[in-house]
This record gives structure tokens, C-alpha cells and sequence, in this order.
């Protein structure tokens, strides 16, 4: 989401500019594969057919990706401030880091506890789709927290297993759950502080084999955007936005989103960051404070996520 997008970039200083033209490189997402099929190789052509007035680039703050074509965050690390944390995917909850409120996301409102703790039911937000088009269910939610306790290869395997008893669907748009022992802060494990546990969708995961190993390529996410094309050796991922944008959490809190694309990018160091904030290559990138003056003593359309020092939330 854009407020995700925002609270990812702030750890270092971020620059705003206007748009120019369009840097080079582009390759077409792979088809939805069958579940348990590999995505297939993609051959590189160009950013260039991108309208740069209606493209955002920003930089991805942790570097090339070494996995490109694997998108399944439930195991390992798989860079997902490529655009997958902060456009594919939301959060139950998210959490805005300038403000301290807790934003519901995928959930219409905050979790209800027994009195000991020891049962907890979610409002799930009712309206939105996976960007295939497919309803957003609690069955999604149910089949996700049942799958993690399933395989120890999931990271959040053990902390399922040691927490919940049981997992169910009250309703369509109702999750309850059953715990070992009262944990006032069970919900916090879908609240998105830089990180959480996903919602897997479950009409794509229950027919994969392996799910530790399933790429999950292409992204199927309930954001405002969907995965457009990423180059297969890690430098840039392009997302593009959803024609039901509107049936996003993102979209039906805040309205449409401004790009029709959003390119994270890597670049090679701070030098080549500034030098493509000056020449409209780039939108949003972070930098040092060093960085972040050199820029503004050359750029006029320049700025700070904050106009003032400190700069950055």
C-alpha cells in the first residue's frame, strides 16, 4: 500500500521528483503456472515502453534481488521491498510508523478476545479479491495458519504450533481461533510492523505439492498492484496497477493509486542513485544525509519525505 510504501522508505532519506524519461531493460511476467509446474525463464527487453508519466521508479533498499523468479515469503528472505510488502500483498494490520495508528487492512476491525485470552475471533474486511480475480475469504486465513503448522520448513511453523489449538472459519468473513495458553498479543503475528505472517491464497497453495519449495510465481496478492515483469537476474521488478484496484483494502480506504506502474530498481551505488534523481530516472530513493544534500543543492523539485530536519520519521 501506499502508506507501507512510504513507512518502508523512510529508513534512510527519500527524494521526491519530477518525472522525465524512461531508463531501459522490461520483461513480461510468466503466465500463472499449474501449481506444481516451475514459472518459466524470462527474456529480457526493455523498461523503456513504460509511459514515464505514468511510472514511479524507486530504488529497492535492500539491494539486487538474489532470487527473482521465488516469491514465496513464507520461507526464507525474499526481498519483499521489491514491491511485494509495499503494493502486492496486505497485511491483516499495518502500523504507521509517523502516527503510531494501527491500520486494518485484510481485517475490517481489531481482533476479539475471551476474557482469559484464550480465544480470539478476526473481522475479515469483506469486498476485496486476489488480484486473479478470486474472493478473499476466511477460508484463506484458515488454510494459510493450517499450512504453516503443517511443515517445519515454514518460518513461522513453530510459533503456530506452539500457539494455536485450533483454527476455523466462523463465517465467510469471520476467523476464530483456539490457543494453548492466553497471548493477549497473538494478533500481533498479522500485524505489519516490517514483516508479518501473509494470507496465502488458498485456491492457488491446496493444490501445490511442496509448498516450502513452490515459487509462487507470478505474486498473487490482494494489493492495488499486480506483478507486471521482473528481470531474471534481480535488478528491477515491475508492478503494474490493478484494473480492480478498488477491490484492495488499499483502494477501498484511499481510493486509486496515481502510477499505473511502479518500478523498484536497484542501483549500483549512492553516486548512480543521485545521478539518476538529477536526470528524472528516479523518484524515490534512499540516501545518506550527504546524499540527500548534494541532491538538494542541485535540484529544485527535490525533496525530503520531511521538509525539515530530521528528515525522515
Amino acid at each position: 500500500t501506499w502508506m507501507i510504501l512510504l513507512g518502508l522508505l523512510v529508513v534512510a532519506s527519500l527524494m521526491l521528483s519530477a518525472c522525465g524519461a524512461a531508463p531501459e531493460a522490461g520483461a513480461p511476467a510468466a503466465e500463472a503456472p499449474a501449481a506444481e509446474q516451475p514459472a518459466a525463464e524470462q527474456p529480457s527487453s526493455g523498461l523503456g515502453d513504460l509511459p514515464r508519466n505514468e511510472t514511479l521508479i524507486a530504488d529497492i533498499l535492500t539491494g539486487r534481488v538474489g532470487s527473482p523468479d521465488d516469491f514465496n515469503n513464507w520461507v526464507g528472505w525474499k526481498w519483499r521491498d521489491r514491491g511485494m510488502q509495499n503494493l502486492a500483498n496486505e497485511p491483516l494490520w499495518s502500523v504507521d510508523f509517523a502516527t503510531g495508528e494501527i491500520i486494518p487492512g485484510l481485517a475490517a476491525g481489531d481482533p476479539d478476545y475471551s476474557d482469559d485470552f484464550t480465544q480470539v475471533s478476526i473481522p475479515l474486511r469483506e469486498g476485496v479479491t486476489w488480484s486473479d480475480g478470486t474472493p478473499f475469504t476466511s477460508a484463506d486465513v484458515v488454510f494459510t495458519v493450517e499450512t504453516l503448522m503443517a511443515h517445519e520448513g515454514f518460518g513461522d511453523n513453530t510459533f503456530f504450533v506452539e500457539n494455536v489449538k485450533s483454527v476455523s472459519a466462523s463465517d465467510d468473513y469471520t476467523v476464530a481461533f483456539e490457543l494453548n495458553q492466553p497471548n493477549s498479543r497473538f494478533h500481533t503475528k498479522f500485524l505489519d510492523r516490517w514483516g508479518s505472517t501473509w494470507i496465502m491464497p488458498k485456491h492457488i497453495w491446496e493444490s501445490v505439492e511442496d509448498p516450502v519449495t513452490f515459487k509462487f510465481n507470478p505474486f498473487v496478492g490482494t494489493g492495488p498492484y499486480k506483478l507486471h515483469s521482473f528481470d531474471p537476474s534481480g535488478f528491477w521488478t515491475i508492478w503494474e496497477k490493478r484494473a480492480d484496484w478498488d477491490k484492495s483494502p488499499t483502494g477501498i480506504m484511499f481510493g486509486e493509486p496515481k502510477p499505473t506502474y511502479i518500478v523498484f530498481q536497484n542501483f549500483a551505488d549512492e553516486g548512480a542513485k543521485i545521478l539518476a534523481q538529477l536526470t528524472h530516472q528516479a523518484d524515490v530513493l534512499g540516501v545518506s544525509s550527504d546524499g540527500l544534500q548534494a541532491v538538494l543543492q542541485q535540484c529544485d523539485t527535490c525533496r525530503a519525505y520531511r521538509r525539515t530536519w530530521p528528515y525522515v520519521v
